[in-house]
């Protein structure tokens, strides 16, 4: 006996216990458990297990390898805990009822089971028909399935044998493989039946395969033997008639029998050693004898005889014992119905004397209440007095409150003016330092004098922000003029990188300094740049117009908002953070210069 371990796609499955062949490996036996049980547990069951007067299964076929794979852990919502299941069944008496719950569950099982399949045809070199397929309750459920489930239906298995089962899904598979149609089997439409469209995706290969009758696919020769107790306190034996009658509609042949608990065990038919491999057909014969012995053994019909006889006799002594019961009950009754009669009079005399000193109680007790009523309502008028010069101060903090949070509104909005035209100033230096470096480009030799006048101007870096900062010029520097290939836009983007003389040479060369900023660090947000951008135009007229450009040229982004002028006289619009800076510099060459 061994144990193995699926591959990393069935890991949510537990784990396959095998039991190898003695002798030459010939056959292969598909053993699947039912919900609650597990592989391990399933083969040590069969392993023990043996019909009257014979060896266990598995000490009688020798060259047989014996696979019991085991489930998932699924939860169940019948019994609200984890449970080993080939899929989740919600209920067995209706097994119709949430069967969306079962999909998932048959489709992973399902799956699983044909790569076993697989795998041992594998060490039968294809011989499919040496492989049986056998399941007990939920196991032998998950069995049919992954027996109509098979995309090739031109092989055949050695047999399959059901004990105590079902077809979940049976009437929707009637629908579409019951008549042996292949016209019949029209895809369905998900949303008006989701159980005929699983169906049909499990099954697809059945409408492809199609080409002849159906009868003469040499998977449905695969013999089937269904067997069910008729006391089967679990799964109905209606369940299990109902999958024969579906089996056999498709055009399997089902060999079908009901057992009774108490039924004695059937002489079989033909004897198990009689068996050889090499003969399949004599295989076939005596398969149906020897699981209906199996059968037969699980159903255990002495020991339920056995126990029917010990409940008759447990319910023979707990009648005797309410007899007894009921007679010590009616004389403990008329010793207690005299004992209540005495205890009725004293407590009529007791009763009457509480009453007297009730009544004088009560008049005590009428004054006591009357002084806490006045007590309480001179406390209810203090309470009320709190109340109202409670909400007062409420209110009077709360305006204060407002007139703080407007005021550090105010100042936030300076705090923001005064970093835009500390950002506007540097900028401008920056501006210069480029302009200087440009000349030093193009003169490399400067006189002596030139030096010491650039020398002065970087000592007294300091006070010339301090200049830039007031904005108080008094004639602006004249720049150095450099030829220019052709006159730039009336407004937008600039055309080349150098400066000229026509007042919206700032707006350009603030651009030119925000691109490179961009492009060398791009900001977390787009909005907040664009923002630094335009709060760092010195010109308020100029801001203005380009802020409401922008509103009629993305309105989708920038929206005119006279709150947002209260709050900061330099913004009049609004801006949403899907405005990027790549859109703003588009938008940006199609405003017109100001009127």
């Amino acid at each position: 006996m061994s144990s193995e371990t699926g591959s990393s796609t069935e890991r949510s499955f537990g784990p396959t216990h095998v039991i190898e062949p003695s002798l030459e490996h010939t056959h292969t036996a598909i053993m699947l458990h039912g919900r609650g049980s597990n592989g391990p547990e399933f083969a040590e069951e069969l392993a023990e297990t043996a019909t009257p007067g014979q060896k266990p299964l598995v000490q009688r076929f020798p060259g047989w390898r014996w696979v019991f794979p085991s489930s998932q852990e699924l939860w169940s919502t019948a019994f609200e805990e984890m449970l080993p299941a080939w899929f989740e069944a919600h209920s067995l008496t209706d097994p119709t009822e949430r069967q969306d719950l079962q999909m998932e569950g048959i489709r992973r099982s399902v799956t699983r089971i044909k790569s076993i399949i697989g795998q041992e045809a594998a060490r039968l070199s294809g011989r499919t028909e040496r492989i049986v397929i056998a399941g007990i309750s939920q196991g032998g459920a998950i069995g049919m399935w992954a027996l109509l489930c098979q995309e090739n239906l031109n092989k055949r298995f050695g047999a399959f044998v059901g004990a105590s089962t079902w077809l979940p899904f049976a009437v929707n598979i009637e629908r579409f493989l019951g008549r042996g149609d292949a016209a019949h089997l029209s895809e369905p439409e998900s949303e008006a039946n989701p159980s005929d469209a699983f169906v049909w995706g499990m099954m697809f290969s059945w409408s492809r395969a199609i080409s002849s009758p159906l009868t003469r696919r040499p998977l449905l020769s695969t013999p089937i033997l269904l067997g069910h107790g008729v006391d089967d306190a679990f799964v109905d034996v209606d369940l299990g008639r109902e999958a024969r009658r579906v089996l056999a509609n498709v055009g399997f042949q089902v060999d079908w029998q009901d057992e009774a608990a108490d039924f004695p065990f059937p002489t079989p038919r033909a004897p198990m050693d009689a068996f050889e491999t090499s003969k399949p057909d004599r295989f076939h014969q005596s398969l149906s004898s020897a699981w209906a012995s199996f059968l037969n053994a699980q159903h255990c019909s002495q020991e339920v005889n056995a126990l029917r006889k010990t409940l008759h006799e447990h319910i023979q002594k707990t009648t005797l014992s309410i007899t007894s019961l009921k007679e010590e009950a009616t004389q403990q009754h008329d010793i207690l119905s005299g004992k209540i009669e005495e205890h009725d009079v004293q407590l009529k005399e007791g009763f009457s004397v509480l009453e007297q000193k009730v009544t004088g109680d009560s008049e005590i007790a009428s004054t006591k209440f009357i002084e806490l009523s006045e007590k309480a309502v001179t406390q209810q008028e203090g309470l009320d007095a709190l109340r109202v010069a409670t909400c007062q101060d409420i209110r009077a903090i709360q305006d204060q409150y407002r007139s703080a949070l407007e005021r550090i509104n105010l100042l936030e909005g300076e705090l923001r003016e005064i970093r835009a035209g500390k950002m506007a100033s540097d900028q401008k230096l920056a501006v210069l330092e480029c302009q200087i470096n440009t000349m030093n480009q193009a003169h490399q030799e400067l006189s002596e004098d030139m030096v010491n006048l650039l020398d002065r101007i970087l000592s007294r870096r300091e006070e010339l922000m301090r200049l830039l900062d007031t904005q108080a010029y008094d004639k602006p520097e004249e720049p150095v003029q450099q030829p220019t290939k052709r006159p730039g836009p009336s407004y937008g983007l600039p055309t080349h990188d150098v400066p000229s003389d026509n007042p919206t040479q700032d707006i350009r060369s603030l651009y030119l300094i925000f691109r490179d900023r961009h492009k060398a660090n791009p900001p977390k947000s787009d909005t907040a740049f664009i923002w630094e951008f335009l709060s760092s135009i010195e010109d308020p007229t100029m801001s203005k117009h380009i802020q409401e450009s922008l509103a009629s040229i993305l309105p989708e982004y920038v929206t005119a908002s006279r709150d947002t002028r209260r709050r900061n006289p330099r913004r009049h619009v609004d801006i949403s953070r899907g405005l990027t800076w790549r859109k703003f510099r588009e938008a940006l060459v199609k405003i017109p210069g100001p009127s």
